[in-house]
């Protein structure tokens, strides 16, 4: 199964994000856009695992969060991953608070002590609305993005930490929450 652990989005953050994925979607149809149930920030991609790990990775996420304490989240903005001719991924910005990297930096520190491996990159955390295909150039969204750079989505309390299972359909992805921790 592929798990990964993330900071669920409340319905009305979740509700501007599907505002602005109407809004956009029009202009750029070769993108598979989002759907409301879909929005998510990862903390953790951990990929394909056992089954059996499940228990392992709940009790590292139990003890993480046992040591931090409830923290502000804010999602504005726009972004992508990818160049502005091949945008691959596009998404809404979150604030890379203290707290934020720090319960993330916390969380890959037990989970590698599994045999995970942590994401080496800097983080840039985000909600994702949006994947291109392959050849897409989707220029128009880009603009469109750029022209509404300050537009604010929403903030909320993060008091949890959510594993989820992630899987393909013909839909698009659906993700289930295997288990919820509570922050400190």
């Amino acid at each position: 199964m592929r798990i990964f652990l993330a900071i669920t989005v409340p319905d009305e953050v979740k509700a501007n994000l599907a505002a602005a994925v109407k809004r956009l979607s029009p202009i750029a149809p070769d993108i598979t856009w989002y759907k409301r149930d879909q929005f998510h920030l990862t903390l953790a991609f951990l990929g394909e695992a056992s089954p059996a790990i499940l228990p392992h990775v709940t009790a590292a996420t139990e003890r993480v969060c046992a040591k931090h304490a409830v923290f502000a989240c804010r999602a504005y903005g726009f972004g992508f991953f990818g160049t502005k001719r091949n945008p691959k991924t596009l998404w809404a910005g979150v604030d890379l608070t203290p707290e934020l990297d720090g319960l993330r930096d916390a969380l890959w520190e037990e989970l590698e002590k599994f045999g995970f491996e942590g994401d080496k990159t800097d983080f840039r955390p985000h909600i994702t609305l949006g994947k291109s295909r392959e050849a897409s150039r989707n220029h128009p969204v880009i603009e469109a993005m750029d022209e509404d750079e300050n537009i604010a989505f929403g903030e909320w309390d993060v008091t949890r930490v959510t594993l989820c299972e992630s899987r393909t359909s013909p839909h698009g992805m659906i993700y289930r929450a295997l288990a919820n921790t509570a922050l400190a």
